[in-house]
């Protein structure tokens, strides 16, 4: 797992890079040629109650991650196993340089797939193909996974066509480190409450911790969210929003969003020298250095739940830091924030989808509670206690801090916007990030940019059924 300079190892337990457009088309192709790549058959969710299937040898993927999410996987396999006489789950992690997503689909493809799978990319993206079985009807005979016991805005990244093919059994939501020990040093409060409130507040508070060398920044206040998977929540705090899920309509060129990256271009110049290549290159130098908020060299991190583990995934410059929500602007008022499910679904031609939905079943309450201990995802299921803490937080930082930050993440999670709910997100995520590259390298400008985008998403959109 590549680890990224800037906070810590990514989202925990890692994720994977999205699948290219070139290999989605070609794989899209194997699966027309299986019988797979239309939309969704009728009768393809199986029989049964969730959890009431018989004995049966079951495979399970990851897409990757540490070994103590393996280990942690592998564990809660064998306790499901010997609470079920003549079942066995084997535990699988995609490792090494395999991209998940082209394996399971290839897989798919040629009738071996796993049982079932946690999947890191939206389970709609991967209905709109017919790569996974519906799973409306074993949901609503199950004991933990009926449709209600789920975040209506976070299952809908799971629904396509009135259909559901995935779970959301966990789901970070992100909000803004920052490192309350350098805050006090330069005489800033450091309260939650006192934390800027728009995103012109931030850009004056980022420039008093920003240090440059000549053509080498050492320290910075807040990276630019030059980003295509936080975008949404970014246009969401102008006003704007990237993807209409009712209307089935992309909204990438709107005003809110060209002022947005203005916006950004114009912080840019004024305090990054104009050029996004010098900040890239400043911390790429680094090497293997330990991430750059943990080092102090950088004062604020847009990040997700999982932070308050990789937070400690390494030997920090400093011990207190805190979260506060979102800042709104440019010119929007409204505050949002987002989230990043892991999914748990069952591939199409999968050996025993009635007993694999059992496992799943399983893991949606008890699966996620104890990868919640570990690595702090926040669970979503309704039957999970809300004031669940991770234990390793409460080591670190006492009870009462631990019980305040994931409150602080599950008021955001109320709050978030749509971030995953296009059968096309894989294709328009490669868009976005093109787009925003060629906008923070200053080769185009954010409304030419922006509108290619568009043109490129929702024609790519018009050709789902």
């Amino acid at each position: 797992m590549s680890r990224s300079p800037l906070a810590g190892s990514g989202h925990t337990p890692g994720r994977m890079p999205p699948i290219s457009r070139r290999r989605a088309l070609g794989l899209a192709g194997a699966l027309g040629a299986a019988g797979l790549g239309a939309p969704w058959l009728a009768g393809c969710s199986g029989g049964g109650a969730g959890g009431d299937a018989g004995p049966a040898e079951l495979t399970f993927w990851l897409p990757g991650g540490e070994d103590g999410y393996l280990e942690l996987h592998q564990k809660l396999a064998q306790d499901y196993g010997g609470a079920h006489p003549g079942t066995t789950v084997e535990v699988t992690r995609l490792t090494g340089n395999q991209n998940f997503n082209e394996v399971l689909l290839a897989r798919i493809a040629g009738g071996n797939p796993p049982s079932a799978t946690i999947i890191w990319d939206p389970p709609v993206s991967f209905g709109a193909r017919g790569a996974l079985i519906a799973l409306d009807d074993l949901m609503a005979s199950s004991q933990n996974s009926a449709a209600d016991q789920w975040p209506e805005s976070v299952l809908a990244s799971c629904r396509f066509e009135d259909k559901t093919y995935g779970l959301p059994f966990t789901a970070g939501s992100y909000g803004v480190f920052y490192n309350q020990e350098w805050f006090e040093e330069k005489g800033i409060p450091s309260d939650r409450a006192s934390f800027p409130s728009t995103l012109i507040e931030l850009r004056e508070l980022s420039a008093e911790f920003t240090r440059w060398k000549g053509d080498v920044l050492e320290r910075a206040g807040f990276m630019i969210p030059f980003d295509a998977v936080r975008l949404p929540i970014w246009s969401g705090l102008n006003g704007g929003r990237i993807y209409d899920a009712a209307n089935r309509r992309y909204e990438i060129d709107s005003e809110q969003n060209i002022e947005l990256f203005e916006f950004f271009l114009s912080w840019l110049d004024e305090e990054y020298q104009g050029d996004i290549n010098k900040v890239n290159e400043s911390w790429t130098s680094l090497g293997d250095a330990p991430p750059i908020f943990q080092q102090q060299r950088l004062a604020m991190i847009d990040d997700g739940t999982w932070m308050m583990g990789s937070f400690y995934s390494v030997e920090a410059e400093f011990e207190r830091w805190e979260v506060a929500p979102f800042p709104v602007g440019p010119s929007g008022s409204t505050p949002v924030s987002g989230y990043w499910p892991n999914w748990l679904a069952i591939p199409q031609a999968s050996n025993d989808s009635d007993a694999a939905f059992g496992y799943l079943d399983y893991l949606a309450v008890t699966g996620a509670q104890a990868q919640f201990e570990i690595f702090p995802d926040l669970p979503t299921n309704a039957k999970i206690d809300p004031a669940i803490v991770p234990k390793a937080l409460v080591e670190r930082r006492g009870e009462k801090f631990a019980k305040d930050a994931v409150a602080f993440f599950r008021q955001q999670l109320e709050v978030a916007v749509p971030m995953w709910e296009s059968p096309v997100h894989t294709y328009a995520s490669d868009q976005l990030a093109r787009a925003i590259e060629r906008i923070s390298t200053k080769t185009g400008t954010p409304a030419q940019e922006l509108a290619d985008a568009q043109r490129n998403c929702q024609a790519e959109l018009d050709k789902v059924g």
